[in-house]
């Protein structure tokens, strides 16, 4: 057994903790998988976590105290090596929703008494059987539509809880292959300094060549859902094409690492922009300088990405061009308050 396969098997008794329904089981699974002194870093208004004991005190306390039957739900588990040359390190990747009633606030989310669900990326490296680093993101605008506030501009994809991938195979139980894990990393590689090479005229740029012609680009909420090479490049490319400059994506910085067709990648930050003009996120133009935290996910299909998992810390990114969405919950409710 590989060393990939080896932390799948090792993660899965935290993944069967999370899926339980049962707080003592989540905290007792928590301090025995997450190294005490574990670097983790989620989106906002979490940040920066101190390990084992914070992680449960500070994000999965109060998220069950206001879910009490919260589960995860992974339609994607995978591992591999850091890829690239003198990289190293071993990581996990993990995706799906977590859902729950939600019967108390959260985050200043009022209690709507109904089943909701968000999405969650996360990524682990793995040492000496603990996870001694995390990076994750939630989609807690998901749970903002679904409680009835909305306090952000109007989206442009279609919002909704997306499927994991459509072959079957997200929750990776084939033994680890570095031959077509490299492969699969390498063609995610070669689109991404393609993409880089995209502007506000060449909106498509990037996807031709590399993407099915029937793709499906899996968003955050604020950004969403878009399907197709015209989709994907109208609804999402072009509000960064035209709404930030100097856009620069640190690929070179981030971790990438691949599992049979699946490709995962995280950078904290994985690009910086200026907020220079209008459309993003339905802002107008603030000229402020932003950093981007995004995880993410693609499945790649007959040499080509045929689905992809998106998660960008939109919290963050407007908390950057000076708006507290999560400060401004109580002022408005129902999602025609955006329009």
């Amino acid at each position: 057994m590989s060393v990939h396969d080896h932390n799948k098997t090792l993660i899965a008794q935290l993944r069967s903790a999370f899926a339980s329904c049962d707080a003592d089981q989540v905290k007792a699974a928590i301090l025995e998988a997450v190294a005490p002194d574990a670097k983790i870093r989620l989106g906002y208004p979490f940040q920066d976590v101190a390990g084992a004991e914070d992680l449960w005190d500070r994000v999965y306390a109060p998220l069950l105290a206001a879910m009490p039957d919260m589960e995860r739900r992974d339609f994607i588990v995978m591992a591999g090596p850091r890829w690239g040359n003198s990289q190293a390190g071993n990581w996990v990747g993990l995706g799906g929703n977590i859902v729950g009633c939600l019967t108390g606030e959260w985050l200043g989310i009022p209690a709507c008494n109904k089943p909701v669900f968000m999405r969650y990326q996360e990524y682990l490296r793995v040492e000496d059987d603990k996870i001694v680093e995390m990076e994750g993101l939630w989609d807690i605008p998901q749970i903002m539509v679904q409680a009835g506030v909305w306090p952000m501009a109007p989206q442009l994809g279609v919002d909704w809880m997306c499927p994991g991938p459509a072959d079957g195979q997200g929750i990776g139980n084939l033994p680890f292959d570095a031959d077509t894990a490299n492969a699969s990393v390498q063609l995610v590689w070669d689109m991404l300094h393609d993409l880089k090479q995209g502007t506000a005229d060449t909106p498509e740029r990037g996807l031709g060549g590399y993407w099915h012609d029937n793709a499906l680009w899996y968003g955050p909420t604020g950004l969403s859902t878009a399907r197709g090479h015209s989709g994907i490049a109208n609804r999402i490319f072009r509000q960064f094409r035209e709404g930030l400059s100097e856009n620069t994506r640190h690929l070179e910085e981030g971790v990438f690492f691949g599992d049979q067709n699946l490709v995962a990648f995280t950078g904290w930050p994985s690009g910086t922009a200026v907020h220079s003009g209008d459309g993003f996120l339905g802002l107008a133009p603030t000229g402020r300088r932003i950093t981007r935290r995004s995880l993410d996910f693609w499945r790649v299909e007959n040499g080509l990405v045929r689905e992809c998992w998106v998660m960008v810390d939109i919290l963050d990114l407007y908390a950057q061009l000076g708006l507290d969405v999560l400060g401004r919950v109580p002022a408005k409710t129902g999602y025609e308050a955006a329009a």
